[in-house]
């Protein structure tokens, strides 16, 4: 066999090589994108069942506030809580368009960066809501004793009884603080699968990255 021969076979070895490593990678990136895609999605089903319960709270106590707007000690406690839960609806909100919005046909890398905002802003939501149940537990006491007994806390319980409480709830809180801080808490199953998806599909475009694929092509039989 001819050198030019050889040249020529061998390039065409290099062609269908190259070309074998691009469909691994497109359907190594289309599997594991799925994949991931599929777990937000998920995500996001289970924030949008959350925003629903959410909006029956909202309307719940809109409904008490207006039943009860000539008794402040019980329409203050009430506005408060739907304060709270109207934030935490546009929360779960964004959340939701974070994980629906997620763009796959960009690199891998900035698809991570965009996960690892959701991570975050989920983690701070989170936290969030363990300071709210911490700080609001007295005002959702007495809205409840209100709303379902028709009872009237301030009546039933001793200021003193309801300071210290008050005083429990800041308590509850610092210490809360202090496990956040320490103990980061987890975003959920179904953002860290999707962070595992691409981490591994990150790590497979790695191993074959087009450095590679040049060194294959700059090999020559001459050599």
């Amino acid at each position: 066999m001819e050198l030019d021969e050889l040249k020529e076979k061998w390039t065409e070895h290099d062609k269908k090589l190259d070309l074998s490593i691009r469909l691994n990678q497109q359907l190594m990136r289309d599997t594991y994108t799925r994949r991931a895609k599929s777990a937000l999605w998920r995500l996001a089903s289970m924030l949008a069942l959350g925003s629903i319960a959410l909006l029956v709270v909202i309307v719940s106590l809109g409904a008490f506030t207006a039943k009860n707007w000539p008794t402040p000690k019980f329409t203050i406690p009430a506005m408060f809580l739907d304060i709270a839960a109207i934030a935490a609806l546009a929360a779960l909100n964004a959340q939701i368009g974070m994980a629906l919005k997620m763009d796959y046909d960009q690199p891998v890398a900035t698809i991570q960066k965009r996960l690892e905002t959701l991570r975050k802003f989920r983690i701070r939501y989170i936290q969030a809501i363990l300071v709210s149940a911490a700080l609001l537990w007295m005002p959702l006491f007495v809205v409840a004793m209100k709303g379902f007994f028709d009872a009237d806390v301030y009546r039933l319980f001793a200021t003193s009884w309801i300071v210290t409480n008050v005083a429990f709830g800041f308590a509850v809180l610092a210490l809360g603080i202090w496990l956040s801080k320490k103990y980061r808490p987890d975003a959920g199953y179904n953002l860290n699968a999707a962070s595992g998806f691409l981490a591994t599909l990150a790590e497979f475009e790695d191993d074959h990255s087009p450095q590679e694929r040049s060194s294959m092509r700059a090999y020559s039989p001459d050599e």
